[in-house]
This record gives C-alpha cells, sequence and structure tokens, in this order.
C-alpha cells in the first residue's frame, strides 16, 4: 500500500537532496515520504499497459515487492501510469507526482513512462524496514536526443550477459544509444551466415597471456568469441525493452583485417594473412577497387539490418591507410572510371556509395569524422573523435548532424589521471564557437569504452564506472543546472544501487 508515514518519517527537511542521476530538470519535494509494500496496485492507461509488466517485474526483482496490476482506478494504495498531453512537454518526457497518496507518472509516451518509472526506482530507499520515497512533483525530460556508450567488442569479447547488463544500466540511467563496435583488426564479433569464415577465421587470433587474455577452453592457444545471430536477436530486444537503439559498427574501409585474413580477395594485394595479435592501424584494408569488395560488404549489410532496427548503421571510417590503394591497379582503374581526383578521393566515393545504399534501405550512414569531406552530404551523422575540428564546424553549419565524442574527455578507456570524474563531468559536447542557430544540430553526447588493455568485465566496470554517471547527466541535464560538487552527493546512493545490479567497484 500507499500511505503517509509516521511522525519521524514526516520530519524530513523538504530540502534534502535527492539521489538521483541524472538530475531532473524540475523538483519540487515536499514534506513527507510515501511507504510502498505488497497492498500496492499498478493501474495503466491502455497505451502504457507493457509498462506495467516492467514496473511489476522491477519491484519484484529489485525490491522484493508483490504488486498486483488493476484495471480500476483507485484514489489511493495504487500506481497510475497515464497519458500526459501537455504540449509543452517533450515525448520522452514525464511528471511524477505522489503528494497525494497516488503516484502519477505521466507522459505523452510509453517511452517517457520507462524513463519516469527510472526515476522512481533511484528515489525508493529502505528505511526502517519499510520501501519509502519523498513526495515530490518532477518535471523532466532530455537535453539531447543522442544519449550513449560504445562497447569495442572487436578487441576483447565480454559476451552476451556482460552486454545485457551493461544495457540494463544504460536504461537505469536513461541512456538510449548503445554502439556496438563489433569489427575491427584484431576480430569479427558477429555471424554473417553469407560468409561463415568470418567467424570462423576472422573471431579467432593467437592468445597473449600476458595482456591478461583468457584462451578458449577447447584451443589453449586461441583467444575468440563471437555472437550467432540468434545471441544478437536477442540482445536487440533486450534493448528495445529498454527503449535502448543499438548501432552496429561495420568498418569501411580500414580497421578490416579480420574480415581479409577470412576472405584474402578482398584486399588489394590478396595475399593470405592472420588475425593480428598487436594492437594498431593496419595497411591491409578493403580493395576500394574491386567491384567484390562491393559486392561483399553490400551482402554484410543487408544482414546487419535484417537483424538491427535502428536508423543508423556505423562504418567506422578512421584510420585508413591508403598505401596499398597507391600501388593497386583496380584502385588505380576506380579513380579513372569515376572521374575521382586521386587515391585521397577513393575513401568519400566508398563513402557516398555506402550512404546511398543505406539510404535505399531507409537507414542512415553514421561514421568517425574522418569521414567528413566537402563531398560527403549533410544527411549522413558524423561522430566526432578528434581531429579535423575545422572540417565537422563546417560540416554543422550546412547542417549536418554531428554526436560528439571527443577522445580527450569521453574515451572510457583512459586512465582515470587523464580523465578525471571532474573532467568527464564538466565536458560540454556543444562547441563553445558553435554559433547559436547550430547547437541543435549537436544530437548529443556518446562515450566510448575501447577494449584493448580492456581484457576482463572487472576491468570494464573499473574504466566505465563512475564516468558514465557523468556523461548521463551530461547527455540528460541542462548545462546551467549541474553542478559538480552535488553530483558527488548523490553518487553514493546511486553508486550502491548499480552494485545491487551486478557492478562493484572501487571509485575515487
Amino acid at each position: 500500500m500507499i500511505h503517509k508515514t509516521n511522525r519521524i518519517f514526516m520530519n524530513e527537511s523538504p530540502r534534502t537532496l535527492l539521489p538521483l542521476i541524472p538530475k531532473p530538470v524540475v523538483v519540487n519535494q515536499t514534506v513527507g515520504l510515501h511507504t510502498v509494500d505488497d497492498d500496492v496496485e499498478i493501474f495503466a492507461e491502455k497505451q502504457f499497459d507493457k509498462m506495467t509488466k516492467y514496473l511489476q517485474e522491477i519491484f519484484t526483482e529489485h525490491f522484493k515487492i508483490e504488486t498486483t496490476i488493476t484495471n480500476a482506478r483507485k484514489s489511493r494504495q495504487q500506481i497510475v501510469l497515464e497519458r500526459n498531453d501537455d504540449p509543452y512537454l517533450p515525448e520522452d518526457g514525464y511528471v511524477i507526482n505522489n503528494v497525494s497518496n497516488v503516484i502519477h507518472i505521466s507522459s505523452p509516451t510509453p517511452q517517457g513512462i520507462f524513463y519516469g518509472i527510472q526515476t522512481l526506482r533511484q528515489l525508493m530507499s529502505e528505511k526502517d524496514g519499510f520501501w519509502v520515497l519523498p513526495k515530490v512533483i518532477i518535471r523532466d525530460y532530455p537535453r539531447f536526443s543522442w544519449r550513449g556508450f560504445m562497447l569495442d567488442e572487436a578487441r576483447h569479447f565480454m559476451g552476451k550477459e556482460v552486454v545485457k547488463r551493461l544495457l540494463e544500466i544504460m536504461a537505469f540511467l536513461k541512456l538510449n544509444k548503445f554502439h556496438w563496435h563489433l569489427v575491427d583488426d584484431q576480430g569479427w564479433r558477429i555471424e554473417i551466415k553469407r560468409y561463415p569464415k568470418l567467424v570462423e577465421i576472422g573471431s579467432r587470433r593467437k592468445v597473449l597471456g600476458k595482456r591478461g587474455e583468457q584462451s578458449l577452453e577447447v584451443e589453449p592457444e586461441v583467444y575468440g568469441g563471437h555472437y550467432s545471430q540468434e545471441d544478437i536477436q536477442e540482445i536487440v530486444a533486450f534493448g528495445q525493452e529498454r527503449f535502448i537503439d543499438i548501432i552496429p559498427e561495420i568498418e569501411i574501409p580500414g580497421h578490416s583485417s579480420a574480415a581479409i585474413a577470412a576472405y584474402p580477395k578482398l584486399s588489394c594485394k590478396k595475399t593470405q594473412s592472420r588475425v593480428p595479435i598487436r594492437w594498431g592501424i593496419f595497411k591491409n584494408i578493403y580493395c576500394a577497387g574491386e567491384k567484390e569488395t562491393y559486392t561483399f560488404l553490400e551482402n554484410v549489410l543487408q544482414e546487419i539490418m535484417s537483424l538491427f532496427p535502428a536508423k543508423q548503421v556505423h562504418i567506422g571510417g578512421d584510420e585508413v591507410l591508403t598505401a596499398n590503394w597507391k600501388n593497386c591497379p583496380a584502385c588505380q582503374k576506380k579513380i579513372q572510371e569515376e572521374g575521382l581526383e586521386g587515391v585521397d578521393d577513393l575513401q568519400p566515393f566508398m563513402t557516398n556509395y555506402f550512404a546511398k545504399f543505406l539510404k535505399k534501405n531507409d537507414r542512415q550512414l553514421m561514421g568517425w569524422s574522418q569521414i567528413i569531406h566537402p563531398k560527403i552530404p549533410e544527411d549522413v551523422l558524423c561522430q566526432h573523435w578528434f581531429g579535423n575540428k575545422e572540417e565537422v564546424m563546417k560540416f554543422l553549419r550546412r547542417g549536418g548532424k554531428v554526436v560528439s565524442s571527443e577522445m580527450l574527455s569521453t574515451y572510457l578507456d583512459y586512465p582515470y589521471t587523464l580523465i578525471s570524474l571532474k573532467k568527464a563531468y564538466e565536458f560540454d559536447p556543444v562547441p563553445a564557437k558553435l554559433e547559436e542557430e547550430y547547437v541543435t544540430n549537436i544530437l548529443g553526447i556518446e562515450a566510448p569504452l575501447w577494449t584493448e588493455r580492456v581484457p576482463n568485465q572487472k576491468r570494464l566496470y573499473y574504466q566505465v564506472f563512475p564516468r558514465l554517471l557523468a556523461y548521463a547527466e551530461t547527455a540528460w541535464t541542462p548545462e546551467a543546472q549541474k553542478n559538480y560538487k552535488r553530483f558527488l552527493k548523490r553518487l553514493p546512493a546511486i553508486m550502491e544501487k548499480l552494485e545491487k545490479l551486478g557492478v562493484k567497484v572501487d571509485y575515487l
């Protein structure tokens, strides 16, 4: 049931710091607490039916409270999920109001209701054997539409359960974009049925124990791992239930050594090679001149699109070493046939080719900022990480959209001595020199975790938390409302909740 608590609880200060991350936009707190126990019922308007089951599961799993779903609306002892028709509340915004004996969560959409439920989870705390939450009116909505986290599994494979736990935590923090780096020089981690050697060969490399890598049980000398298409479908569905888009990355044209090890004819030299065991940038990239390369990549992307419903498909596009293209007859022929000025035009040509291919399939090409070129259209999505800032600014001013992942401010694999929690929190994805009229072209922020030096789950959690919470607040909370000292005061309660979700780390 939900009711007013005894006088001890009623004496709580209305200015108690609420342990919420990200910080909501508007919070009005009154005196008193609600207690929630097994008598509480959940009522939802029809469009939010699915959210009742989710909320019931949250109460059962995390609070050991057995709720009842009801079709009858009451004036007490209920949590009500209802539509909010306020025209000034964004679609993914929500309002929580529990100043009466009913907890109301309202929104224009199920996504907003979902975010309201995450806030409700964070508000609840245990006191004298009861689950309680403060009496509040919260009106909340995100600053940015792109609130992301990237996991590189090409360098080190983490597995399905780790990914699902990360998605659960992302949802808890109201993050909504999971960028999945499944392909790179050191590993191809996704089954493509038309090309089975991509995982038979491309997902495996020699193990280096000194890096902390664990070999395959049946092959002591081999490091590897990949996701079946069934695994992918399960994880994508898990993300969709939590309003998280999963954006796959299939590198084109560089960082392609693992694919070339499986299918050597895709390279300019067409010689057999192994999946690299060392980190770095390699010149053995896809041949830009051979028709077979484009056919292969189109077929791969068709299977990728059948597995991932997200609007964007990321093609990488960074760190492309073009030395082999200079000496490749097929590449030189392609330059002549397409009227290109030279080797430097081959990557923009490939980017445009696959941008058109994806657009025909109602998808949007996304790539790292090295894809930006005067010949690249504004309807591709740029992820800025390093360098060519002037080109990115020009792209923004001609209407292009950008996700900010500034290397020296957002890379989660970097040590805390380089990107401290404070530095992570204070990063603003909007460039200081960007004119106000173009600010909306910054879609948001994404924090990448590259895993060259992250061989296992323990190291992953250490690198990611608590910095991901800082980025989550930046992505959601208005810049003017952020305050690092108050963030630190709210942090311990949320880290305690993350520990119950399976993440335990010692943090600064």
